[in-house]
């Protein structure tokens, strides 16, 4: 990734090389999908301010003894929405209530995980190694402050087993539940209200934003190529 000027965040910062002490199954068989929504302390991101965020991905919890999944995992529609977000500690039960502003949608459509792709291994702090990027339709420019992040699909298909994701439990406020991120979730893709949710372990995708300055030695350059194949 860096190669490609792309950089990694991991929620919460303090699980980002270690083993985080609970787990969440995301996806569920259940017909009517599910809605998870998580809100992020500015102080988590502070390495992507000013980064176009375009994608996400989570991680099984090791205690898991195989990959996952063991067949394809197929979801109709799996929709990610990004926006300015309320502080962990006030996060509510209510979705719509915890964005302050305008909210994007950064990704539609279906999403499949192929079998395997998420892969076991890891043991006693060693987490185990973070699986396929779910890619943003539409990149979000994070410019600071707290981040609300909320996701929609449908149920799960192919695949009967439930991902067993490494998470930060709802109860773990030693380990900054509450106070540095927090998370809600409902058994509805369609779901307005949400109970306390484990807090999944999460690796953002993100490139930052070029300086104008950046761009225009850019814009230069490009120009110059230009002149010099017409000659």
């Amino acid at each position: 990734l860096a190669s490609l000027g792309l950089a990694d965040g991991v929620v919460p910062n303090a699980f980002a090389a270690t083993e985080a002490p609970g787990t969440f199954a995301l996806t569920s068989t259940g017909t009517a999908g599910r809605t998870y929504q998580m809100t992020i302390a500015a102080s988590q991101l502070a390495g992507m301010v000013n980064h176009n965020i375009s994608g996400m991905t989570f991680r099984l919890n090791n205690a898991s003894t195989a990959n996952w999944p063991p067949v394809a995992a197929n979801f109709a529609s799996w929709d990610i929405y990004m926006g300015q977000g309320v502080a962990p500690s006030a996060m509510s039960n209510t979705f719509a209530a915890n964005f302050l502003g305008p909210v994007t949608q950064v990704r539609s459509g279906a999403l499949s995980f192929a079998a395997g792709s998420f892969t076991a291994g890891g043991s006693g702090s060693t987490p185990n190694a973070f699986g396929p990027m779910i890619t943003f339709n539409t990149s979000y420019l994070y410019t600071g402050g707290d981040l609300a992040l909320e996701m929609r699909f449908s149920q799960q298909l192919g695949a009967t087993t439930q991902s067993p994701f490494d998470a930060v439990a709802a109860t773990d406020t030693a380990n900054g539940w509450g106070t540095l991120f927090a998370g809600r979730w409902t058994s509805s893709a369609a779901g307005v209200t949400g109970n306390n949710g484990n807090f999944l372990v999460t690796n953002f995708q993100s490139a930052p934003v070029p300086e104008p300055a950046t761009m225009a030695v850019l814009g230069l350059g490009a120009l110059s190529m230009l002149r010099r194949r017409r000659k």
